[in-house]
C-alpha cells in the first residue's frame, strides 16, 4: 500500500486492465478523486457525464464511469464500504474556506490536484495533459456523504464508511489518476480532522498480484533510513511529587498516577508487542516508579526495551540542591542497575526537561552514554553542550552591562576536541509528546486534556513529512549537511502510560504507530541507546 497522507495529493499513471484500490484506512476520509486522458486534456472522468448515463448521483458496483467523450474509463469492481459516495460536491479551494471564515491559507483539494500534477507528471513527460491552474474538473468524492432531500436541497454529513472499508476501481484505458485527501475541516466532510488513506495498483481482479507500474510519492526527497526514537516517560505517581507537586493536590490526582503504574503501563506494552516493537523502544522510568510498580516495571524489562533514568521523584532541577541532585542520581543508578541485572542505565532523560550545568557535569562524571532533555535539534544527535550558563539580564544595572551576546558553542566542537567524556543529546522537546495537549493536570499550565487526538496525530505527521521531504538524500546533497552518515534524520516521540495508555488516547498511538512502519524499510525504530552508539562510532570515525 502507498500512503496518500492526510491533507496531501498524489498523482500516478495506470493501466488499461489494471485495478486500484483506495482504503480509507482509519475510516471517515473522503477522497476528490480524478482520472485524466494522458494524451488528451480535454478528455477526463466527468461527473456530469457519469450522472446522465448512469441517471444516479452516487456509482454503484458493476457500473461504470464516463468521461466527456461519453465513454467508460473506470469501473467500480468492488466496495466494502456502505456505498456512499459523492458525485455533485465541487472540490474546495482557497475560496471556498475564504466564504467558511478562514483568514489565512487552508489547504485545499483544488491546490492538491494542481500541485500532484506538477511534481508527477510534469509538462516534458505528459506534453498532451496541461491543466490550466484556475480550472478543475468536479471529482468523484469517494466516501462523502452528501444527501439531498425531496425539496433538492443538499447536506454535508459524516461519512458513513469505517476504518479499512475500500473500493476498487478497474481502468477501462490508460489513465492518470489524482486523489486528494480532502483538508476539510471547517465542515463535518471528514467527521473531523482529516486523516491519511491508502492506495495500490494490481494487474488482476485478485487483488493478489501488485502492478510492477512504479507508483511514486508526490514527496521530492527519500531519505536512506529514519530512525523513530520512541520513548515512554513512566512517571505515575512520581509527578505528583515532584514536578507537579501542589498544596492542592488530592487523592484524584495520585490516582491518575496509580491508574499508570497498574493500568496504563500494562496497555501500551501490550500495544508494542503486537506492533513488534517492544524491545526496539526506550522507557525512561523514575526511581520512585521502579519501587512502588515493581511488576508492571518488571515486565518492561521482560520485553527488551531500554531503561533509562527519569530521577527518583520527578524532581525538578530548581527544587533541589546540587548536593541533593547528586543524591538523587547516584539513589537511581544503583535501583535501576538492580533492575536490569547488574547492567547499568546509559540514558538519562530530566523531569519535565528541567536541566541545568550541574546535571550534565553528573552524567559525564558517571559516564552516561547520552541524555535527552535538550532540543537545540529536532532530529539530530549532537554533542551535548558544555556551556556556561546564560546569563540572566539584571535590569537594575545599566544597559550596557549586557549588551552583549551570550557565548554559544559550535556543534560540530564536541568533546572528541576537548578531551571531556562524549555525551550524546538524542533530541526531544515539547512538541514531541502527548501529555501537555492531552492530559488534564490541574495545577500546571496546559491545555486541561480537552485537545483531539487527531490535532496531535496530524502534528507530528506535518514534522515528519517535512523532515522527509527536506531531510539530505543520498545522493546530490553536499555531505557536509549530513549531520549521521547512517540516518538522515531522527524522529522522537514521546508518550505517557498516564496519557496514552487512557483508552480515548492509546488508538492514535498505535495509530502513530503502524502509519511509520507503513512506510517500510525506510523507517524503523530503535532504543536511544543504539542511536547513540551509532552516531557515538561516526564522530569517532571521522576523527
Amino acid at each position: 500500500m502507498t500512503i496518500l497522507p492526510a491533507r496531501r495529493g498524489a498523482a500516478f499513471p495506470i493501466q488499461k486492465g489494471q485495478y486500484l484500490k483506495v482504503t480509507n484506512t482509519y475510516g471517515k476520509q473522503v477522497v476528490d478523486f480524478w482520472a485524466f486522458n494522458p494524451n488528451d486534456s480535454h478528455d477526463y472522468l466527468s461527473m456530469s457525464h457519469s450522472r446522465t448515463i448512469l441517471v444516479a448521483v452516487s456509482p454503484r458496483v458493476g457500473k461504470s464511469l464516463y468521461s466527456t467523450r461519453r465513454k467508460p474509463i473506470l469501473t467500480l469492481v468492488e466496495d466494502t464500504s456502505p456505498g456512499v459516495h459523492d458525485m455533485v460536491w465541487s472540490a474546495c479551494d482557497r475560496e471556498r474556506y475564504r466564504m467558511q471564515g478562514a483568514v489565512e491559507y487552508h489547504d485545499n483539494c483544488h491546490d492538491n490536484m494542481h500541485q500532484a500534477l506538477k511534481q508527477s507528471c510534469p509538462a516534458d513527460k505528459y506534453p498532451n495533459l496541461q491543466i490550466a491552474d484556475d480550472w478543475i474538473p468536479d471529482p468523484l468524492n469517494l466516501f462523502m456523504n452528501v444527501p439531498i432531500n425531496h425539496f433538492g436541497g443538499l447536506d454535508i454529513q459524516p461519512p458513513t464508511s469505517e476504518k479499512g472499508q475500500y473500493v476498487v476501481l478497474k481502468a477501462e484505458a490508460d489513465l492518470v489518476i489524482v486523489m486528494s485527501a480532502c483538508p476539510q475541516d471547517m465542515a463535518p466532510v471528514n467527521a473531523g480532522g482529516p486523516a491519511d488513506c491508502e492506495y495500490e495498483i494490481f494487474n488482476d481482479s485478485s487483488l493478489t498480484e501488485p502492478a510492477s507500474t512504479s507508483i511514486p510519492r508526490t514527496l521530492t526527497k527519500r531519505p536512506k533510513r529514519v530512525k523513530v526514537a520512541l520513548s515512554f516517560d513512566f512517571d505515575a505517581v512520581s509527578h505528583w511529587l515532584g514536578t507537579g507537586c501542589h498544596p492542592d493536590n488530592n487523592m484524584a490526582d495520585y490516582s491518575s498516577g496509580i491508574f499508570a503504574g497498574q493500568v496504563g503501563a500494562i496497555r501500551l506494552l501490550n500495544m508494542l508487542k503486537k506492533k513488534n516493537i517492544a524491545d526496539k523502544v526506550t522507557w525512561f522510568v523514575p526511581g520512585h516508579t521502579i519501587e512502588t510498580f515493581p511488576n508492571s516495571v518488571k515486565k518492561v524489562v521482560e520485553s527488551g526495551a531500554e531503561i533509562g533514568l527519569h530521577g527518583y521523584s520527578h524532581e525538578g532541577i530548581y527544587q533541589m540542591t546540587p548536593e541533593q541532585e547528586r543524591d538523587v542520581l547516584v539513589k537511581c543508578i544503583e535501583v535501576a542497575t538492580k533492575l536490569c541485572g547488574g547492567q547499568k542505565p546509559r540514558g538519562y532523560r530530566a523531569p519535565m526537561y528541567t536541566i541545568r550545568e550541574t546535571t550534565v557535569e553528573l552524567l559525564r562524571e558517571f559516564g552516561f552514554l547520552y541524555n535527552s532533555s535538550l532540543m537545540h535539534h529536532d532530529s539530530q544527535p549532537y554533542w551535548t553542550p558544555a556551556d556556561p550558563p546564560i546569563e540572566k539580564i539584571d535590569f537594575s544595572k545599566p544597559a550596557s552591562s549586557w549588551l552583549k551576546p551570550t557565548p554559544i558553542t559550535e556543534p560540530t566542537i564536541g568533546p572528541l576536541e576537548s578531551g571531556q567524556h562524549p555525551l550524546v543529546e538524542i533530541p526531544c522537546g515539547w512538541y514531541n509528546e502527548d501529555m501537555m495537549p492531552l492530559q488534564y493536570l490541574p495545577h500546571l499550565p496546559n491545555s486541561m486534556g480537552y485537545v483531539s487526538t487527531r490535532t496531535v496525530e496530524q502534528m507530528w505527521k506535518d514534522k515528519f513529512m517535512w523532515l522527509w521531504e527536506n531531510a539530505p538524500s543520498v545522493e546530490g546533497e553536499d555531505d557536509s549537511e549530513r549531520a549521521n552518515d547512517s540516518v538522515d534524520f531522527v524522529f522522537p516521540i514521546l508518550m505517557h502510560p498516564d496519557t496514552s495508555g487512557m483508552a480515548h488516547i492509546i488508538g492514535m498511538s498505535e495509530r502513530i504507530i503502524s502509519w511509520l512502519q507503513g512506510w517500510g524499510e525506510s523507517v524503523q525504530f530503535y532504543k536511544h541507546e543504539d542511536i547513540a552508539k551509532e552516531w557515538l562510532k561516526e564522530q569517532t570515525s571521522r576523527k
